[in-house]
């Protein structure tokens, strides 16, 4: 590690000059090649049909990728925090690049051997280096604006969550829909993007520009009237080094917290494909279905709305939670608590029954398309807000090692809660379809139902422990 390091500031000297301003700017095509993780469910429907994957197995890649984001984060935390940004930053660019490339190959021989295995580890490797650029952009805008760290932080997270939109368009309008050429577009612009990340986020030496900030609160600035002061807990949790934070109470209720929510979320945007597919199919045989659009536009226009609203909600978190922070005085998790209560109405929508409500598909797909708003809008707006509770709460010098612990919860929130929509859509599959030549889901909402009901229980449960929460806060 440190060869490599020493090598990279060799080569710095002929890099372009970059400051503050050109790292928020290249953060923005890092977090769109990093969050092409969302784009999965554009092209996950054909990438089962054509590898003969079930929706058990199709869950199973979601599991791998968000295994790789667990690692990712862990270990481009420690390399951040030791080694700066850029390591970590063109780790993840050859890392996706050859994850899409292999996906791509796979793709276009689906008589490979050992198929489900190979696809497995191509998006291991995907979800690996998706974290590690992303990390690292967000360690380096926390620590270029230090006054405005939310805010600034917003414009990476935005981007990340529009990329999926961003993708979605190209392969609808670009590739009309061919799922090969599209796979082999993410492998090279993935690429390219994360290297310009690699040639202008260079951030070296933020230890002891850290050091100095710990006590200060997230997001004062020179022109507040008044600084803010830290809780005594606060303080306490900001000094304490990565074992003691690690053996805190207070870490591990928060990572509970973030590995249901994230679950919520990244469970309905992996998962849509086959929402859109069942209630398609149900639909679809329907005598009175005349005129209805097909499967892959409405997955092009599902992913757009999640990446539109999804963005939104992160960009329109940060000022918010700053405005929480600095004016009222208060605490971010109210950010969480407002964002769960849209997810929950979402997760709710989702187990209303279509068929028995209307016969025509296209008002189907406009409930279906709140379902998607509500649920990106919340989970970004919940998620943006995140990573500034991390900040607030515990030591800066090991920023990225902490955040990367916390986003580990991801694989447990998402493993759990993509398995069960997995065994509850294959368990409603028995219906047999002879033009298919296998057995199909052919009740519509009702193949994923029971799912989203179980999930809106856990919306509950998040906001009674987190309003649980604030209250013992502001005791101690």
């Amino acid at each position: 590690m440190l060869f490599i390091h020493n090598a990279l500031k060799r080569i710095n000297v002929y890099l372009p000059y970059t400051n503050s301003w050109i790292m928020l700017a290249a953060s923005v095509p890092v977090a769109l090649a990093t969050g092409t993780l969302f784009v999965y469910s554009v092209y996950n429907t054909q990438l089962a049909d054509k590898c003969n994957l079930d929706a058990s197995q199709t869950a199973n890649l979601n599991i791998s990728a968000t295994l790789g984001t667990a690692l990712g984060g862990l270990l481009s935390g420690v390399v951040t925090d030791k080694y700066g940004t850029q390591m970590p930053i063109l780790f993840s660019c050859l890392t996706i690049s050859l994850g899409y490339r292999w996906v791509y190959m796979l793709y276009m021989m689906p008589g490979a051997p050992y198929i489900l295995i190979q696809l497995l580890v191509a998006m291991f490797l995907v979800g690996l280096g998706s974290v590690s650029g992303y990390f690292s952009c967000l360690k380096a805008i926390v620590l270029e604006f230090p006054n405005f760290r939310s805010s600034a932080q917003s414009v990476t997270i935005a981007s990340f969550a529009i990329s999926s939109l961003l993708y979605s368009t190209i392969s609808s309008k670009l590739f009309n829909g061919d799922t090969g050429r599209f796979l082999y577009f993410l492998h090279v612009s993935c690429g390219l993007m994360l290297f310009i990340g690699f040639l202008f986020i260079r951030v070296e030496g933020h230890h002891d520009k850290v050091q100095s900030e710990e006590t200060e609160p997230l997001l004062t600035s020179e022109e507040s009237p008044a600084p803010i002061t830290l809780r005594p807990s606060v303080t306490r949790l900001k000094a304490l080094g990565i074992k003691e934070t690690l053996e805190s109470p207070i870490f591990w209720y928060h990572y509970a917290m973030f590995a249901i929510m994230q679950g919520l979320g990244q469970m309905y945007i992996y998962s849509v494909g086959y929402v859109l597919k069942a209630v398609h199919y149900a639909y679809s045989k329907e005598e009175t279905a005349t005129s209805d659009p097909s499967l892959q536009s409405l997955q092009v226009l599902h992913v757009s709305l999640i990446a539109i609203f999804s963005f939104v909600g992160r960009l329109s978190s940060g000022p918010q939670s700053d405005y929480l922070v600095r004016v009222l005085k208060s605490q971010r998790h109210w950010i969480v608590i407002l964002g769960t209560s849209l997810m929950l109405a979402g997760h709710l929508l989702n187990t209303m029954p279509l068929l028995q409500i209307t016969n025509d598909l296209h008002k189907a797909n406009i409930i279906l398309s709140v379902v998607s708003c509500l649920i990106g809008y919340a989970y970004g707006f919940s998620f943006a807000s995140f990573p500034a509770i991390v900040a607030d709460l515990f030591n800066m010098k090991n920023y990225s090692f902490i955040w990367g612990v916390m986003y580990t919860s991801t694989t447990f929130g998402l493993t759990s809660m993509t398995k069960v929509f997995g065994a509850v859509y294959d368990w409603q599959s028995n219906d047999w379809d002879a033009e298919l030549g296998k057995y199909v889901c052919a009740k519509g909402s009702g193949c994923y139902r029971l799912t989203f009901e179980i999930t809106s229980g856990l919306c509950v449960l998040v906001i009674v422990l987190m309003l649980g929460y604030i209250r013992y806060s502001r005791a101690i």
